[in-house]
Protein backbone atom coordinates (compact mmCIF):
# COMPACT_ATOMS: atom_id res chain seq x y z
CA UNK A 1 0.00 0.00 0.00
CA UNK A 2 1.34 3.21 -0.91
CA UNK A 3 1.66 5.79 1.81
CA UNK A 4 -1.59 8.24 2.01
CA UNK A 5 0.21 11.29 3.15
CA UNK A 6 2.95 10.50 -0.08
CA UNK A 7 -0.30 10.32 -2.56
CA UNK A 8 -1.44 13.52 -1.34
CA UNK A 9 1.49 15.08 -1.87
CA UNK A 10 1.58 13.71 -5.70
CA UNK A 11 -1.64 15.06 -6.35
CA UNK A 12 -0.61 18.56 -5.11
CA UNK A 13 2.25 18.21 -7.70
CA UNK A 14 -0.02 17.13 -10.34
CA UNK A 15 -2.19 19.80 -9.91
CA UNK A 16 0.39 22.38 -10.25
CA UNK A 17 1.73 20.37 -13.36
CA UNK A 18 -2.00 20.17 -15.11
CA UNK A 19 -2.60 23.50 -14.50
CA UNK A 20 0.29 24.83 -16.95
CA UNK A 21 -0.65 22.29 -19.37
CA UNK A 22 -4.55 22.84 -19.51
CA UNK A 23 -3.86 27.00 -19.32
CA UNK A 24 -2.06 26.70 -22.74
CA UNK A 25 -4.88 24.46 -24.23
CA UNK A 26 -7.47 27.20 -22.82
CA UNK A 27 -5.20 29.71 -24.64
CA UNK A 28 -5.07 27.29 -27.85
CA UNK A 29 -1.37 27.22 -27.59
CA UNK A 30 -1.08 23.15 -28.04
CA UNK A 31 2.25 22.94 -29.28
CA UNK A 32 3.77 24.49 -26.33
CA UNK A 33 1.57 22.57 -24.36
CA UNK A 34 2.97 19.73 -25.58
CA UNK A 35 6.73 20.81 -25.01
CA UNK A 36 5.73 21.49 -21.69
CA UNK A 37 4.22 18.22 -21.00
CA UNK A 38 7.98 16.82 -22.47
CA UNK A 39 9.80 19.04 -19.58
CA UNK A 40 7.68 17.54 -17.31
CA UNK A 41 8.10 13.92 -18.48
CA UNK A 42 12.06 14.56 -18.51
CA UNK A 43 12.05 16.42 -15.27
CA UNK A 44 10.19 13.88 -13.20
CA UNK A 45 10.99 10.35 -15.15
CA UNK A 46 14.17 11.28 -16.60
CA UNK A 47 12.65 9.80 -20.20
CA UNK A 48 11.47 12.31 -23.10
CA UNK A 49 8.27 11.94 -24.62
CA UNK A 50 9.20 10.25 -27.48
CA UNK A 51 11.48 7.74 -25.51
CA UNK A 52 7.84 6.59 -23.68
CA UNK A 53 6.27 6.36 -26.55
CA UNK A 54 8.32 4.48 -28.32
CA UNK A 55 9.19 1.75 -25.37
CA UNK A 56 6.91 -0.99 -24.25
CA UNK A 57 4.58 -0.85 -21.47
CA UNK A 58 7.06 -4.24 -20.24
CA UNK A 59 10.18 -2.38 -21.05
CA UNK A 60 9.08 0.79 -19.36
CA UNK A 61 7.96 -0.94 -15.86
CA UNK A 62 11.22 -2.60 -15.96
CA UNK A 63 13.28 0.84 -16.30
CA UNK A 64 10.69 2.03 -13.39
CA UNK A 65 11.77 -0.78 -11.18
CA UNK A 66 16.17 -1.08 -11.42
CA UNK A 67 15.99 -2.48 -8.22
CA UNK A 68 13.33 -4.94 -8.61
CA UNK A 69 10.81 -2.29 -6.85
CA UNK A 70 8.33 -0.25 -8.84
CA UNK A 71 8.87 3.54 -8.71
CA UNK A 72 5.25 4.33 -8.17
CA UNK A 73 6.33 8.11 -8.13
CA UNK A 74 7.33 8.00 -12.04
CA UNK A 75 4.91 5.55 -13.27
CA UNK A 76 2.06 8.02 -12.43
CA UNK A 77 3.64 10.57 -13.45
CA UNK A 78 3.82 8.95 -16.56
CA UNK A 79 0.38 7.97 -16.73
CA UNK A 80 -1.16 11.48 -15.99
CA UNK A 81 1.30 12.75 -18.33
CA UNK A 82 0.03 10.94 -21.28
CA UNK A 83 -3.05 11.59 -20.91
CA UNK A 84 -2.35 15.38 -21.36
CA UNK A 85 -0.51 14.36 -24.27
CA UNK A 86 -3.49 12.50 -25.61
CA UNK A 87 -5.80 15.78 -24.91
CA UNK A 88 -3.17 18.31 -26.74
CA UNK A 89 -2.94 15.95 -29.87
CA UNK A 90 -7.11 15.89 -29.90
CA UNK A 91 -6.94 19.45 -30.05
CA UNK A 92 -4.63 19.23 -32.50
CA UNK A 93 -6.95 17.25 -34.31
CA UNK A 94 -4.83 14.40 -34.36
CA UNK A 95 -6.76 11.57 -32.94
CA UNK A 96 -4.24 8.82 -33.95
CA UNK A 97 -1.24 10.18 -31.90
CA UNK A 98 -4.25 10.61 -28.83
CA UNK A 99 -5.32 7.16 -29.27
CA UNK A 100 -1.58 5.82 -28.59
CA UNK A 101 -0.89 8.09 -25.74
CA UNK A 102 -4.41 7.25 -24.17
CA UNK A 103 -4.10 3.70 -24.62
CA UNK A 104 -0.09 3.49 -22.97
CA UNK A 105 -1.86 5.31 -19.87
CA UNK A 106 -4.42 2.68 -19.76
CA UNK A 107 -1.87 -0.15 -20.27
CA UNK A 108 0.04 1.31 -17.72
CA UNK A 109 -2.64 2.18 -15.28
CA UNK A 110 -3.98 -1.42 -15.20
CA UNK A 111 -0.77 -3.21 -14.27
CA UNK A 112 -0.60 -0.89 -11.52
CA UNK A 113 -3.66 -1.89 -10.39
CA UNK A 114 -2.94 -5.56 -10.85
CA UNK A 115 0.27 -5.08 -8.78
CA UNK A 116 -1.66 -3.07 -6.24
CA UNK A 117 -1.57 -0.04 -5.60
CA UNK A 118 -4.78 0.63 -5.66
CA UNK A 119 -5.25 3.61 -3.05
CA UNK A 120 -8.51 5.43 -2.60
CA UNK A 121 -6.85 9.07 -2.92
CA UNK A 122 -6.00 8.62 -6.47
CA UNK A 123 -8.57 6.16 -7.70
CA UNK A 124 -7.45 4.32 -10.49
CA UNK A 125 -9.91 2.31 -11.81
CA UNK A 126 -12.38 5.53 -12.31
CA UNK A 127 -8.86 6.89 -14.46
CA UNK A 128 -9.27 3.97 -16.33
CA UNK A 129 -12.37 4.26 -16.87
CA UNK A 130 -12.27 7.41 -18.14
CA UNK A 131 -9.32 6.49 -20.45
CA UNK A 132 -11.45 3.89 -21.70
CA UNK A 133 -14.36 6.30 -22.50
CA UNK A 134 -11.69 8.52 -24.66
CA UNK A 135 -10.96 5.12 -26.16
CA UNK A 136 -14.53 4.07 -27.11
CA UNK A 137 -14.19 4.76 -30.97
CA UNK A 138 -11.36 2.65 -31.25
CA UNK A 139 -10.77 -0.99 -31.17
CA UNK A 140 -8.72 -1.78 -27.62
CA UNK A 141 -6.02 -5.00 -27.72
CA UNK A 142 -6.98 -8.01 -26.47
CA UNK A 143 -3.82 -8.28 -24.01
CA UNK A 144 -5.77 -4.96 -22.58
CA UNK A 145 -8.75 -5.80 -22.51
CA UNK A 146 -7.96 -9.45 -20.97
CA UNK A 147 -5.73 -6.68 -18.11
CA UNK A 148 -8.85 -5.02 -17.98
CA UNK A 149 -10.92 -8.18 -16.69
CA UNK A 150 -8.48 -9.14 -14.25
CA UNK A 151 -9.16 -5.66 -12.71
CA UNK A 152 -12.51 -5.89 -12.53
CA UNK A 153 -12.36 -9.21 -11.24
CA UNK A 154 -10.08 -7.70 -8.99
CA UNK A 155 -12.23 -5.24 -7.83
CA UNK A 156 -15.44 -7.18 -7.60
CA UNK A 157 -16.91 -6.06 -10.66
CA UNK A 158 -17.45 -9.48 -11.79
CA UNK A 159 -20.50 -8.76 -14.26
CA UNK A 160 -17.87 -6.05 -15.84
CA UNK A 161 -15.58 -9.10 -15.83
CA UNK A 162 -17.59 -11.49 -17.90
CA UNK A 163 -18.33 -8.74 -20.23
CA UNK A 164 -14.58 -7.85 -21.36
CA UNK A 165 -13.69 -11.25 -21.00
CA UNK A 166 -17.14 -12.63 -23.79
CA UNK A 167 -16.27 -9.19 -25.79
CA UNK A 168 -12.40 -11.19 -25.93
CA UNK A 169 -13.87 -14.95 -26.89
CA UNK A 170 -16.80 -13.47 -29.31
CA UNK A 171 -13.90 -11.35 -31.12
CA UNK A 172 -13.46 -13.99 -33.98
CA UNK A 173 -10.63 -11.40 -35.46
CA UNK A 174 -8.19 -12.79 -32.25
CA UNK A 175 -5.94 -15.12 -33.65
CA UNK A 176 -6.71 -19.02 -32.54
CA UNK A 177 -3.22 -19.35 -30.28
CA UNK A 178 -4.67 -16.15 -28.51
CA UNK A 179 -8.27 -16.54 -28.42
CA UNK A 180 -7.38 -20.31 -27.06
CA UNK A 181 -5.13 -18.70 -24.07
CA UNK A 182 -8.40 -16.83 -23.68
CA UNK A 183 -10.84 -19.58 -23.47
CA UNK A 184 -8.83 -21.09 -21.00
CA UNK A 185 -8.60 -18.09 -19.24
CA UNK A 186 -12.31 -17.75 -19.09
CA UNK A 187 -12.69 -20.83 -17.53
CA UNK A 188 -10.79 -20.19 -14.60
CA UNK A 189 -12.17 -17.16 -14.12
CA UNK A 190 -16.00 -19.04 -13.58
CA UNK A 191 -14.16 -21.36 -11.78
CA UNK A 192 -13.11 -18.86 -9.39
CA UNK A 193 -16.43 -17.48 -8.89
CA UNK A 194 -18.23 -20.64 -8.48
CA UNK A 195 -16.32 -20.69 -5.26
CA UNK A 196 -17.57 -17.30 -3.91
CA UNK A 197 -20.43 -17.03 -1.70
CA UNK A 198 -23.54 -16.38 -3.13
CA UNK A 199 -23.55 -12.80 -1.25
CA UNK A 200 -20.07 -12.02 -2.91
CA UNK A 201 -21.62 -12.93 -6.37
CA UNK A 202 -24.29 -10.67 -6.15
CA UNK A 203 -22.17 -7.98 -4.72
CA UNK A 204 -20.46 -8.16 -8.09
CA UNK A 205 -24.29 -7.94 -9.75
CA UNK A 206 -23.97 -11.40 -10.84
CA UNK A 207 -26.22 -15.13 -9.57
CA UNK A 208 -24.77 -18.17 -9.47
CA UNK A 209 -27.17 -19.51 -12.05
CA UNK A 210 -25.95 -16.91 -14.21
CA UNK A 211 -22.11 -17.63 -13.65
CA UNK A 212 -22.91 -21.52 -14.49
CA UNK A 213 -25.24 -20.13 -17.54
CA UNK A 214 -21.80 -17.79 -18.59
CA UNK A 215 -19.41 -20.90 -18.21
CA UNK A 216 -21.75 -22.96 -20.47
CA UNK A 217 -22.15 -20.54 -23.00
CA UNK A 218 -18.27 -20.04 -23.09
CA UNK A 219 -17.46 -23.94 -23.59
CA UNK A 220 -19.76 -23.61 -26.33
CA UNK A 221 -18.02 -20.89 -28.16
CA UNK A 222 -14.87 -22.33 -27.40
CA UNK A 223 -16.07 -25.75 -28.86
CA UNK A 224 -17.35 -24.01 -31.95
CA UNK A 225 -14.50 -22.33 -32.64
CA UNK A 226 -12.69 -25.26 -31.66
CA UNK A 227 -10.54 -23.75 -28.89
CA UNK A 228 -10.54 -26.21 -26.61
CA UNK A 229 -8.29 -28.72 -28.55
Amino acid sequence: MVNKDYILRLAEHFGRALAIIIGLRQRNQFEESLYAIDEMLLRTTGFTSGFINTTSEEMLLNLLAPLGKLNVEKCLWIIVLLNEEGESYLALERPDDGYYRYLKSLNLTLELLLRGYDVRDIDLLAFAETLLNKLADYEIPAHTREKLSQCYEQAGWYARAEDVLFEMIEDETIPDDEAKYIAAYGKTFYQRLLNKSNADLQAGNLSRAEVQEGLAALERIAAARNLDK
